[in-house]
C-alpha cells in the first residue's frame, strides 16, 4: 500500500533529514513548518496517513497539534508518532501522555524500526478509516448512515447555540412506496431509493449532509442556512422529481415517483429530536394533505413552499 507522511518541524535540515529517509523506503512525504501550515496539510485532500511531529519546538506547540488531531471526529484515526530530541525523564512521561501513537528518540533512532512502525500504523489506520466509512454510510443509496446522521445533527446544534448561525432539516418521504414494493418488487423499490438519493447528492453543497433516515426516509441537514432557504432548494428538487417517471435499472416502464416533505429551522433549546419531530410533523401533515408537497414552520405555523 502507499504510505503518506507528514512531517512537522521548526528546522527545515530535520525536515529534509527525515523525507530523505523515509523516500529511501518508498514513503511520500509532506512537510510542514507550523502547527496552522500541519492541520492545513491534514484536510481531505492530502490523505495523510501518519503525522511525525515534536513536541517541544520553537514556536510550535506539538502537544497542539496532537490535541487538535485527536479531538477532530475526520482526522483522530490518523495516528501522531513524536519523535523527540530530548532524553529527559520527564520530556518521555510527556510523550507517553500526550495520546500519541508512539513516540522514537532522535539521537538513538533505529530506522528499521521507525519504518517499520510508521507501516503498522498505516494499515491500522486503513482499516479503521474503512470501519467508520462503512458505520457512517448506508450501503444501499450510499448517503449518510442514520447514525452519523445523529452525530452531525448535535454537532450543527452546538454550533447554533455557540455561534448563533441558522440550521435547518428537512425530512423527506417518498410517496406510495409501499405500493411500489408490493406492485414492482423490492429491486425496484432499492432502485427509486437510490435514484431519489442520487438527486439529493446532485443538489447538496459540501457543507450539507444528506441521511437515509429510515427506509424511504431521507433526512437533508442544511449548515448555515434558514428554513426558508431549505425550503426553496428542496421544493426545486420536489419539482423537478414530479416533472417525469424514472426508468429502472431492471427495465420496463417507468416509474412516476414523487416525495413530501416537512422544513424546520433550529430554535433555541431544541436537541436533534425536538427539531426532528417538527420537521416529521410537518412531513405528516403534508402526506394528509395531498403529498408531493413541502411544509414549512413559519412564525409557529405551516405554511406550503413555492418555488422562486
Amino acid at each position: 500500500m502507499s504510505i503518506r507522511v507528514l512531517v512537522v518541524d521548526d528546522s527545515a535540515t530535520v525536515r529534509f533529514k527525515l523525507k530523505t529517509l523515509l523516500e529511501k523506503h518508498l514513503i511520500e512525504v509532506e512537510q510542514a513548518g507550523t502547527v496552522s501550515e500541519a492541520l492545513g496539510r491534514l484536510a481531505p485532500g492530502h490523505a495523510i496517513d501518519v503525522v511525525v511531529t515534536d513536541l517541544r519546538m520553537p514556536g510550535i506547540d506539538g502537544q497542539k497539534l496532537v490535541d487538535a488531531v485527536g479531538r477532530d471526529e475526520e482526522l483522530n484515526a490518523v495516528p501522531v508518532i513524536v519523535l523527540t530530541s530530548s532524553e529527559e525523564r520527564d520530556d518521555r512521561l510527556r510523550n507517553v501522555e500526550s495520546g500519541a501513537a508512539d513516540y522514537f528518540s532522535k539521537a538513538s533512532l533505529d530506522e528499521e524500526v521507525f519504518v517499520a512502525r510508521i507501516r503498522s500504523l498505516a494499515k491500522g489506520k486503513e482499516r479503521t478509516s474503512s470501519y467508520k466509512h462503512d458505520s457512517r454510510t448506508d450501503p444501499l443509496t450510499g448517503l449518510s448512515s442514520r447514525r452519523y446522521g445523529d452525530v452531525r445533527l448535535l454537532e450543527e446544534l452546538q454550533k447554533r447555540e455557540r455561534y448563533g448561525h441558522a440550521f435547518a432539516v428537512a425530512l423527506l418521504d417518498i410517496d406510495h412506496f409501499k405500493h411500489i414494493n408490493d406492485s414492482l418488487g423490492h429491486k425496484a423499490g432499492d432502485d427509486v431509493l437510490r435514484h431519489l438519493a442520487a438527486e439529493l447528492r446532485a443538489v447538496s453543497r459540501s457543507s450539507d449532509v444528506v441521511v437515509r433516515w429510515g427506509g424511504e426516509e431521507f433526512l437533508f441537514v442544511f449548515p448555515g442556512t434558514s428554513a426558508a432557504q431549505a425550503g426553496l432548494i428542496i421544493e426545486r428538487l420536489r419539482a423537478h422529481v414530479a416533472s417525469g417517471p424514472i426508468t429502472l435499472q431492471g427495465g420496463g416502464a417507468p416509474v412516476p415517483v414523487t416525495f413530501s416533505g416537512g422544513v424546520a429551522e433550529a430554535e433555541p433549546g431544541d436537541t436533534p429530536e425536538s427539531l426532528v419531530k417538527r420537521a416529521d410533523r410537518g412531513l405528516y401533515r403534508a402526506k394528509e394533505t395531498g403529498r408531493n408537497r413541502l411544509l414549512l414552520w413559519q412564525a409557529g405555523e405551516l405554511v406550503p413552499v413555492a418555488a422562486a
